[in-house]
């Protein structure tokens, strides 16, 4: 007795809702470990949050240890795909940083408003 195996267009919902649920916070496919799918999530996020830091080390030093709390609460709430390269996603955070919070302290401020500008060309 054979067993039927899941069509391409199964497996295609299968993929595509365990990478929602590891880049943007979507319930896990319900055979899946929660609990792991929960620690790789925020694996990448850090992962993401380094490479930010590296892109634009001014933002970082001038948030401090808040960085990577604030980062996460960036990403976990901004809906849709995250943005193609690292600058873009730094200089969205940046954005995100002035609409998010006004009164953070002027450095946070100044270097947000450097990195959120658009490149010049």
């Amino acid at each position: 007795m054979r067993i039927a195996e899941p069509s391409r267009a199964e497996l295609e919902l299968r993929q595509r809702s365990l990478v929602a649920a590891l880049v943007a916070g979507a319930d896990p496919p319900p055979d899946m470990d929660a609990g792991r799918i929960r620690v790789q999530a925020a694996a990448l996020i850090r992962k993401r949050d380094r490479i930010v830091a590296r892109t634009q080390p001014e933002l970082a030093a001038a948030l401090g240890p808040e960085f990577g709390p604030v980062f996460h609460d960036y990403v976990t709430s901004q809906p849709g795909p995250r943005p193609g390269c690292a600058a873009e996603d730094a200089r969205e955070f940046a954005r995100y940083l002035l609409r998010s919070a006004p009164a953070r302290r002027r450095d946070v401020r100044r270097a947000a408003r450097r990195v959120a500008r658009p490149w010049r060309t």
